[in-house]
């Protein structure tokens, strides 16, 4: 179930707009705001070999992306589950993606059509506690919505990494990692940076449109 919508406007169109007044899927890099380019990420404990080491720095270099795409119905799983509610892009949104973007999960912010801007926290992956087939991105933006908001434009902005997808031995072990990835997104864009770059690029005069 995607997640519920209360939007409040704002001026300008938003970045999935098409000509024609359709939506278009848009996967594209950043530009650089004042040595934004490429965010650090939190501390993390040391990983036990240099090829995982230069994986983790490879993924927070790409960071941060710009990805927008009409809201679809995923797994179902989200609210019904896990009580943590999620919107889905479609397939070509997920395989347009960067191919140095690692799966694993993943914090920025988020906007839906011309609403307020949140932050959230996504995963990118197969899920393999679900034992997904498909990769998916799956977003949860950190706000109660009061309606579904299936075929509106989800537009984020990806700013830093978390952790490695990773299986669990039980849902109650899942939803908790999850609220422990939450809290961390949370922590995180708090930080002057990361607000930073929000204000940068969702401000009317920063949007990236028709893709320039």
């Amino acid at each position: 179930m995607a997640q519920r919508l209360a939007c409040s406007s704002r001026h300008g169109t938003g970045p999935g707009s098409a000509p024609g007044g359709g939506t278009a899927a848009l996967v594209l890099p950043l530009p650089s705001a004042d040595g934004l380019r490429v965010l650090s990420g939190h501390p993390v404990p040391a990983e036990p070999t240099e090829k995982k080491r230069a994986a983790r720095a490879r993924v927070m270099s790409a960071l941060p992306y710009y990805c927008s795409g009409e809201v679809v119905r995923g797994f179902g799983r989200g609210s019904k589950e896990l009580g943590i509610p999620t919107a889905n892009f479609p397939e070509h949104v997920v395989d347009g993606l960067p191919c140095d973007l690692d799966t694993g999960i993943y914090y920025g912010w988020g906007c839906v059509g011309n609403g307020d801007i949140y932050k959230m926290v996504m995963s990118i992956g197969w899920n393999p506690f679900y034992k997904n087939t498909k990769k998916s991105v799956e977003t949860h933006i950190i706000h109660r919505f009061e309606n579904d908001f299936y075929g509106e434009v989800l537009s984020i902005v990806i700013v830093g990494y978390i952790r490695p997808e990773k299986s669990f031995n039980s849902l109650d072990d899942l939803i908790a990692a999850i609220h422990s990835d939450i809290e961390e997104a949370k922590k995180q864009l708090d930080l002057p940076e990361r607000r930073k770059l929000k204000d940068h690029y969702f401000s009317n005069s920063q949007k990236i449109m028709n893709g320039h």
